[in-house]
C-alpha cells in the first residue's frame, strides 16, 4: 500500500463496461511526510475520497483482483482508504 492525494476528478461520458459506475480519480503518490514524488496517476476509488484527501492505495494487479473479484480487471490502482492522519517517531526510517 502506498499514499497518496486527490487532486482531481476524470469524468467520462463514455467507458469500458466493467469501469460504467465506477467513480475514478486523480493522485499524486506521496511520502509519510507529505513529499510528492513520480507522476499523478488514475484510481478507482472504493471509499468515497474526493479532492484534497489523502488516501491509501495499491497499485498491484493481484490485489486489485482480489479486491474487484475480476480475472482481468481494467485498471490497477485502487483507493482502498482515507488517511485521518499520520504519526511518526523521529528518525523512523522512510
Amino acid at each position: 500500500m502506498y499514499i497518496a492525494k486527490v487532486i482531481g476528478d476524470v469524468v467520462s461520458s463514455v467507458k469500458y463496461p466493467t469501469l460504467t459506475g465506477q467513480k475514478i480519480l486523480v493522485i499524486q503518490p506521496m511520502d509519510p511526510d507529505g513529499t510528492e514524488y513520480g507522476e499523478p496517476l488514475l484510481a478507482m476509488d472504493q471509499v468515497d475520497a474526493g479532492t484534497g484527501d489523502v488516501v491509501l492505495i495499491v497499485d498491484q494487479g493481484s490485489a486489485t483482483r482480489q479486491v474487484l473479484k475480476q480475472e482481468y480487471p481494467t485498471i490497477r490502482t485502487l483507493i482502498l482508504g482515507i488517511v485521518d492522519r499520520i504519526d511518526m517517531s523521529k528518525g523512523s526510517p522512510r
